[in-house]
């Protein structure tokens, strides 16, 4: 699990790219003012129902935080996942998913419900732009 400075939100496929911007705007801030130690941008996504969908829109903490309005402590869920690493625009991530949902249908296994993305230090390349996907795994029958 990644502890994660995060606001949680409801958005549609359609407002996503902005309003995950608008959310990193409101942590962002907060942890440089505390002077936060850092890493990677992350989106948890629970899930969606009559097209919205909540997510948690946040940033690595490596050390402690103070949480200061809607920004609060969120953590990745722990347990087995599957994962694949995107290389390329945002707009083409469904081909990850994809990926995953294959993975998953060739090797018997079903995702929990809750996925999330990993975006990696920023290029201008998209090629070289990385995000990795993550989709939490249903324990398998013992």
């Amino acid at each position: 699990a990644r502890t994660l400075a995060a606001v949680r939100a409801t958005t549609t496929q359609q407002r996503l790219g902005a309003d995950i911007v608008r959310l990193l705007d409101l942590v962002w801030p907060v942890l440089r003012e505390q002077g936060v130690r850092t890493g990677h941008n992350v989106v948890v996504y629970y899930g969606a129902e009559s097209g919205a969908m909540t997510i948690d829109a946040g940033v690595e903490a490596l050390a402690d935080f103070t949480e200061h309005g809607e920004v609060r402590r969120v953590c990745t869920p722990p347990g087995e996942v599957a994962t694949t690493a995107h290389y390329g625009e945002y707009s083409d991530l469904a081909r990850a998913y994809a990926a995953l949902e294959q993975w998953c249908a060739d090797n018997g296994r079903r995702p929990a419900g809750v996925n999330w993305e990993v975006y990696g230090d920023w290029n201008d390349d998209p090629a070289k732009r990385r995000t990795d996907v993550y989709f939490l795994l249903k324990p398998t029958a013992g």
